[in-house]
């Protein structure tokens, strides 16, 4: 893949020959410009004239205030003269297009430093401007605000009805302290052009909006809410409690959180995101009527219990069904899981589950992510395919590596796991007799270990090995040298002691061998990358100042 910096010295260097690239259509030069990040496409306006031209025509504003402000604290007098700064720049590029009857194809609007009562009047001319400039895509991001629960609408901007009217707007993404008015949902206009929906932490006026809004937009394909709120009869704000969608015959996804209470009954709905998350309250999906989903994602909910019954029914309602990814969900105990369609299957954080049993000819992919109370399941894949990836990531105490090969032992067939992350945390105990870990029995095979945390005291670290390759035989190792992640000195201790190989194994006063004994060869590799040329001392300090300092150790036998 061609870098960008490569991309911007091969615009120069085209320049500096015949230009042939500045003589394109303006049109070909803005899809080029689209294709870069934001920063990348913005340096090209120094190459030439040609190019400052292309980037100030450019129909894509990405307009950000930290851009003006950064990061860092400043004092009144700098927030004031640096938010007047800010205001003329996004006015003066707005009147640019506007005065030359140039096109807007997108208008991204971010607010994050500067008060939203003293920005709210700009931001309204701003979008205007957008508006009759024929803008395909709105995205404008503010902050919540201190209190928004509690103060709602007075924190808010509200958000001129002018604005979703244009007739020209494909997709609107709203989120943070913004309030759709009770204006929009008197308006008889039908948003025939927008495909596009995403409200976040939006304040609407009734329970209803929501639904009056989508309605009026029949060619609606994919439609994000997330922890919108309405106001409240009585004064102050709740989450929205209900959803209801029907019809909108070209709705593809739909992407819900927070809502407690959701109905869909839309037959060519393809994707289902779902996340309950509402402390102590109970949820009701239902949609069954989608029969052609293929996606379905299911976060938080544990209050009801998923059961086998639910899988068994779920797949002779939804034939179609390809992925299927729960994420801190309530399971039963056993879990038979049989879809000959079923191609990518994710359980993270679920509870309960003691037993899982997949029967998935077709199945591609398998992500597997537990903590460490949750190390018992049983997984066997009854019918897999020969491209099946089984990945699992463990957040796991130091305690309790010791558990590590019986729980990896548990998935059948022992050939079918593709790798293995580890998150370990940090240890109050200082020492672990290694011979606890001795091998009784050949390990199960783990094609790749990627280590991401590890206990930081050097005490710990040859007991850690220890664990690790009595739990496992692997063919890869890798490692990301960071403080936070790997050091460089466990990096060493590790290499070390691999290279040691029988001499001084873990298994020595075993009667059982471990595979130890058959390694023949280790290579070093960076970034996954093996230079036979460069030694280990070498790869270390090269990726000491590497972006990307991953260590793999490739494991010969």
């Amino acid at each position: 893949m061609i870098s960008l910096s490569a991309v911007l010295v091969a615009f120069t260097t085209e320049m500096k020959q015949e230009d042939r690239l500045s003589i394109l259509p303006k049109i070909i030069l803005h899809h080029i410009l689209s294709r870069l990040p934001e920063k990348d496409a913005a340096r090209t306006s120094v190459l030439s004239k040609a190019w400052a031209d292309t980037w100030f025509t450019f129909p894509i504003l990405s307009i950000s205030d930290n851009k003006f402000t950064g990061w860092f604290p400043l004092s009144i007098d700098d927030v004031k003269r640096k938010r007047k700064k800010f205001i003329d720049y996004v006015t003066r590029t707005l009147s640019r297009f506007c005065d030359q009857g140039l096109a807007i194809k997108e208008c991204k609007i971010i607010l994050n430093r500067f008060e939203l009562h003293y920005m709210s009047k700009h931001v309204d001319l701003w979008l205007k401007s957008a508006s009759g400039s024929g803008v395909e895509v709105v995205e404008l991001c503010l902050p919540c605000g201190p209190n928004y629960i509690e103060e709602g609408h007075g924190k808010c901007y509200v958000l001129p009805t002018g604005v979703i009217e244009a007739k020209s707007l494909t997709k609107v993404v709203l989120k943070g302290g913004i309030r759709v008015d009770q204006a929009f949902m008197n308006q008889s206009i039908k948003f025939f052009s927008l495909r596009v929906l995403s409200l976040w932490i939006v304040l609407l006026e009734d329970e209803h909006a929501i639904e009056h809004l989508i309605s009026c937009c029949p060619f609606i394909e994919h439609i994000t809410l997330k922890h919108c709120s309405v106001l409240s009869p009585g004064g102050g704000v709740k989450l929205m409690k209900s959803l209801s969608m029907h019809g909108l015959p070209k709705l593809k996804t739909v992407d819900v959180h927070g809502i407690q209470e959701v109905y869909i009954d839309v037959p060519s709905l393809e994707y289902l995101y779902y996340c309950h998350d509402v402390l102590n309250a109970p949820y009701k999906i239902h949609f069954d009527s989608c029969r052609n989903l293929k996606g379905l994602d299911l976060f938080s909910l544990e209050g009801n219990t998923i059961t086998d019954k639910w899988f068994l029914e779920l797949f002779s309602k939804f034939p179609f069904l390809e992925r299927l990814k729960f994420v801190k969900c309530t399971m039963s105990e056993t879990i038979n899981i049989s879809s000959v369609q079923l191609k990518v299957l994710e359980l993270s954080g679920c509870h309960n589950m003691k037993e899982v049993n997949i029967d998935a000819p077709n199945l591609l992919s398998c992500e597997y992510i537990i903590d460490t109370q949750h190390l018992e399941p049983i997984i066997s894949f009854v019918r897999s395919s020969s491209k099946l990836k089984v990945d699992v990531q463990i957040y796991i105490d130091y305690l309790d590596l010791g558990n590590l090969k019986e729980f990896l032992q548990n998935i059948k067939p022992e050939n079918v796991l593709t790798s293995l992350s580890l998150f370990i945390f940090e240890l109050t105990e200082d020492e672990f007799n290694p011979a606890v870990f001795q091998v009784s029995s050949p390990p199960p095979s783990v094609k790749h270990l990627h280590l991401h945390t590890f206990p930081k005291k050097e005490t710990l670290y040859s007991s850690l090995l220890s664990i690790l390759l009595s739990s496992c035989c692997f063919a890869t190792i890798s490692m990301r040298m960071h403080p936070c992640f790997c050091s460089r000195e466990f990096i060493e201790f590790f290499y070390e002691t691999l290279m040691r190989r029988k001499d001084d194994c873990f298994c020595s006063s075993s009667d059982t061998n471990c595979w130890w004994h058959g390694l023949k060869n280790l290579k070093v590799a960076h970034s996954m990358k093996i230079d036979e040329n460069v030694d280990f001392k070498t790869l270390l300090e090269s990726s000491s100042i590497s972006s990307t300092p991953d260590i793999s150790f490739r494991l010969e036998f």
